[in-house]
């Protein structure tokens, strides 16, 4: 994770990370306080400030509860994952790029891509929320249900050309 966190900010966004068993953002609030009990409300606030920073998590501020309402981003299980699962979705979200680009036609269903990759969805999630990213607006299907980042991509030759860069950047 961002070495410029604090200890109590790292294990927050450890402890959220490893919680979203479908590597999906997943919503945490004052469950946290009995998670960490020796920390108090203004500690864990402030180490929730610095993640949202980063942009590992939003936070919404209600009226009520001791904390703040927090959803996590992909960016967090970006930061995590190498750690956590062993795996780096920059790196697998680089394979499921060039299985797109080699046949975009996999990537009309995201279970579709999903199957052929061969992983499982705590792995395969976040990877494809990256690659949704190089895909226009309009060809991105919506979500039904949660059970990925969207239903799939429809992919034409400008999001060939946009995978093909993103590619390029994250390849050593």
């Amino acid at each position: 994770m961002h070495e410029e966190l604090s200890e109590l900010a790292q294990s927050l966004g450890q402890y959220m990370a490893e919680r979203c068993s479908d590597g999906l953002p997943g919503h945490f609030g004052d469950e946290l306080l009995q998670a960490f009990p020796e920390e108090n409300r203004r500690n864990l606030g402030v180490a929730l400030a610095e993640l949202e920073a980063e942009g590992l998590v939003t936070l919404s501020h209600v009226i009520g509860p001791h904390l703040p309402r927090v959803r996590t981003t992909v960016e967090l299980f970006v930061a995590c994952d190498a750690a956590i699962t062993g795996h780096d979705p920059v790196e697998d979200s680089v394979i499921l790029a060039r299985m797109l680009i080699a046949d975009p036609d996999l990537g009309g269903r995201a279970s579709d891509l999903e199957k052929a990759a061969g992983w499982e969805r705590r792995r395969f999630n976040p990877a494809f929320a990256l690659v949704i990213s190089n895909v226009a607006e309009g060809r991105v299907r919506s979500v039904i249900q949660n059970d990925y980042p969207s239903v799939g991509v429809l992919i034409a030759d400008e999001d060939v050309v946009q995978l093909r860069r993103y590619v390029q950047r994250h390849s050593a």
